[in-house]
């Protein structure tokens, strides 16, 4: 038959410390005079033992999960700077290396610069020189319709007159290439810059922030 046990012996078994938190049995034990009395460990000899089973609590039962593991947040006043991508840096502006096709001199160009017109004798065109083409007679004379004009053909133009249109030479210029220009630009127009009028500088100003932009990539 089961018994139940009072309050006031279940709170006394909580006192016991640890024995009695981990104790999962309470003797019900009665004297020959009926006196009865609870404890822990068996009954003395001469006393009717009775066992009651008490729910077991466990001594090393957490009382709340442990707290997850976070990781700290950033402060508050952290720089906006630092969690900024890094800045891209513009493509070098595209330039090319040409030769002019009249005097051999070599300049860069932002565009493939269009053909022009040369004399035809700029080409070589007829193969001789100044003074085999004019005539001895010809040359150094004061007067130059008294010398010989060199003409294509017997009925056609004079080789002076006649042109012909030619295209420059260019490749693609290297980054090197580039900076050096672009440097050089920069340096030209902050000479204007300086010497221009307060009126006058917007146009320049502006101009070397353009500059100033594009070798950032240098």
């Amino acid at each position: 038959m089961a018994v139940r046990v009072p309050m006031q012996v279940i709170l006394a078994l909580g006192l016991l410390g640890p024995a009695g938190i981990a104790c999962a049995q309470v003797y019900h034990c009665t004297a020959a005079s009926g006196a009865a009395s609870y404890q822990d460990t068996p009954c003395p000899p001469g006393r009717r033992q009775q066992v009651v089973n008490l729910p077991a609590r466990g001594a090393d039962t957490p009382s709340s999960p442990a707290a997850a593991t976070s990781s700290p947040s950033p402060a508050a006043g952290a720089s906006a700077a630092a969690v900024m991508p890094p800045a891209v840096v513009p493509p070098l502006p595209t330039m090319y290396a040409c030769r002019n096709y009249d005097t051999g001199e070599r300049y860069l160009s932002d565009n493939l610069p269009p053909p022009h017109q040369v004399p035809l004798g700029a080409l070589g065109y007829p193969g001789q020189s100044l003074s085999r083409a004019y005539g001895a007679n010809g040359v150094g004379v004061s007067a130059p319709e008294l010398a010989r004009k060199p003409v294509l053909n017997p009925d056609g133009p004079l080789i002076a007159n006649a042109m012909v249109a030619v295209q420059d030479p260019c490749v693609p210029a290297t980054p090197a290439q580039v900076c050096d220009e672009l440097q050089r630009r920069f340096d030209a127009n902050h000479r204007k810059l300086r010497m221009a009028m307060p009126r006058e500088g917007a146009p320049y100003e502006q101009r070397e922030q353009q500059l100033q932009a594009q070798m950032r990539g240098c």
